[in-house]
């Protein structure tokens, strides 16, 4: 999975210093292999001067000694898989002319059945405090999960799987990963199972797919509110940590609760939005249908529709729940219980 350096601020983990010194850019990518790509772009300008890049497998710990250097204006350094099996997370900071980034990781995870699977860490709070990698992920469904999947969730240690899965799924328990404590917390009535197969069917059209997911936005917002407030009560709780939850593709109910999370955090708006709005890089259509391409076209449109992800249904969303409660915040402290206190926990538990 590629990822432009500069088309997303949310996939930049930026370092303001003094005006003597660069400020330094970097995210990381990792591939399928295990390999790491590392990028960064420095502000001002500066000549071909050496990038330390530190490597550590704990993202609060360093060494003081770099582990590899390259030279600045290469942009690009790649760190390659030391083993055929799957590793332990790799965290890394550059320093380029005495300044040093912030610490980063891969966002994204190369999943063979589940997807947009990935980190919500690294993003940088209204008062520069930072989101601590690895602790709470947001993820599509579990429901197919291969042994390549149960072993790179084990790696990474989750601890608590929350299904917002809607009341409709017949089957919401893992089979295949049992090393973690699976929570069952449904969110809205109906979810993709039926849908897909009336798109396989023709019986489901583009238009259809804009009312429909409209509709699960309202729905979860005006009936599920006590069940999102459940959901914040599980990631108040430090013992539970890491934390990962899912819905069917990533995109809706966790999509909604990564929003309320997020602003919980005093994450900028611009930041939230970018996020909703990654799930169009993680989710691949062609995993989720076989031979999606030999659809007719209007099924192969509505089942884009269906998958899309669309900034406009979240605001749709906003403007249902300030119908609702007057303002977001509002709806927050009022429908989901996230009081000053919770607030505290959250980030005492994911920022630093």
């Amino acid at each position: 999975m590629k990822l432009k350096l500069f088309t997303c601020v949310t996939l930049l983990v930026t370092l303001y210093s003094c005006t003597s010194k660069p400020t330094v850019i970097a995210l990381c990518e990792r591939d399928a292999k295990g390999n790491y790509t590392l990028k960064w772009e420095l502000y001002p300008e500066t000549d071909n001067v050496p990038a330390e890049i530190f490597v550590s497998d704990n993202d609060s710990v360093f060494p003081s000694i770099p582990s590899y250097t390259v030279k600045s204006n290469d942009y690009i350094a790649i760190i390659n898989s030391t083993s055929d099996s799957v590793e332990k997370r790799k965290y890394f900071r550059i320093k380029i002319a005495g300044t040093m980034s912030n610490i980063i990781t891969n966002r994204f995870f190369e999943m063979d059945s589940i997807q947009n699977f990935r980190d919500i860490g690294g993003y940088v709070t209204n008062d520069n405090r930072v989101i601590r990698w690895g602790k709470i992920f947001r993820s599509g469904s579990f429901f197919r999960m291969t042994p390549h999947d149960s072993t790179e969730l084990s790696c990474l240690e989750i601890k608590t799987i929350i299904d917002l899965r809607s009341e409709d799924v017949k089957r919401p328990f893992l089979d295949r990963f049992k090393g973690a404590n699976n929570v069952r917390i449904p969110i809205s009535e109906k979810g993709y199972s039926s849908i897909s197969q009336k798109v396989l069917e023709g019986k489901f059209l583009r238009g259809d797919a804009v009312i429909y997911t409209q509709d699960t936005y309202k729905d979860m917002i005006v009936n599920f509110a006590d069940d999102y407030a459940r959901f914040f009560d599980y990631l108040c709780d430090e013992n539970n940590y890491p934390i990962a939850y899912n819905c069917y593709l990533g995109k809706d109910q966790s999509g909604l609760a990564t929003y309320f999370l997020l602003r919980a955090l005093d994450v900028p708006l611009d930041v939230i939005e970018d996020d909703y709005m990654w799930s169009g890089i993680g989710i691949d259509r062609t995993k989720l249908v076989k031979d999606a391409d030999s659809l007719t076209e209007s099924r192969q449109e509505a089942l884009t529709m269906l998958t899309k992800t669309d900034l406009a249904y979240l605001k749709y969303g906003i403007s249902c729940i300030r119908e609702m409660s007057g303002s977001v915040d509002d709806y927050m402290l009022n429908q989901l219980k996230i009081t000053p206190d919770k607030k505290k926990k959250l980030k005492e538990i994911l920022l630093h």
